[in-house]
């Protein structure tokens, strides 16, 4: 009976035991949480003020310059994504996202993440890129941000003079029978209710020699 009481006993320490392990890491898990929780409030703050004092200004730069351009900011559980759209034109035929996310990458820094889309995808591009910033190194994120933007840049102008992007608008300079697009052609003429595209100004001047030539020989025969 003795033993019988014993063991009782110990199971109900046992399990007194438990339940203090239990609320204890509870009690651990509670301030975990609550740790977590202000920390992503204050790196989710900075993260906000950098979008509006770093990368919303320096996406409207590059947005203001184009016409087919419009920009917006989503806030996600993770972080903040601006992403400009460029819509498909003659000039520039393709549907284009360039996105920047700012999210945490640790206690002490942010993550900033480029992402293009390009459709369809006729050529070669640097899709993507990331790099992580100290939360007070604002200068270098401004840096990060602005060579991205001059390198999609350089993938986005690339679609003006692309021959794949542009195969739907060649047309032929009749003076030296170059392959060119009509968006990009450096000048053209109406003549007769037809446009002529030139590659640049010195086959627009021949084209004017031979036509105005031959518009005097028309009338030199009409006068015989």
């Amino acid at each position: 009976m003795g033993s019988a009481t014993t063991l009782e006993e110990r199971i109900i320490e046992k399990l007194a035991q438990h339940k203090k392990q239990l609320a204890v890491k509870q009690q651990q898990l509670d301030q975990t949480m609550k740790e977590l929780l202000e920390q992503r409030e204050r790196l989710s703050a900075v993260a906000e003020s950098r979008v509006e004092a770093v990368i919303m200004p320096r996406l409207e730069q590059l947005t203001r310059q184009f016409q087919n351009a419009e920009i917006e900011v989503v806030h996600t559980d993770e972080g903040f994504i601006s992403t400009c759209r460029f819509a498909h034109t003659p000039q520039f035929p393709a549907t284009v996202r360039l996105s920047i996310e700012l999210l945490p990458a640790s206690s002490d820094q942010l993550t900033a993440r480029y992402d293009l889309s390009i459709l369809p995808a006729l050529m070669e591009y640097t899709q993507n890129a990331e790099k992580s910033f100290a939360l007070s190194d604002e200068a270098s994120l401004a840096a990060w941000l602005e060579d991205r933007i001059l390198a999609f840049l350089d993938d986005y102008l690339r679609l003006e003079t692309h021959p794949l992007y542009q195969k739907d608008n060649l047309v032929v300079d009749v003076v030296c029978g170059m392959h060119i697009s009509f968006v990009s052609a450096a000048t053209t003429l109406e003549r007769n209710g037809y446009t002529y595209y030139f590659c640049s100004e010195h086959c627009k001047d021949q084209f004017l020699e031979k036509f105005e030539d031959g518009a005097a020989d028309n009338e030199a025969e009409k006068k015989v």
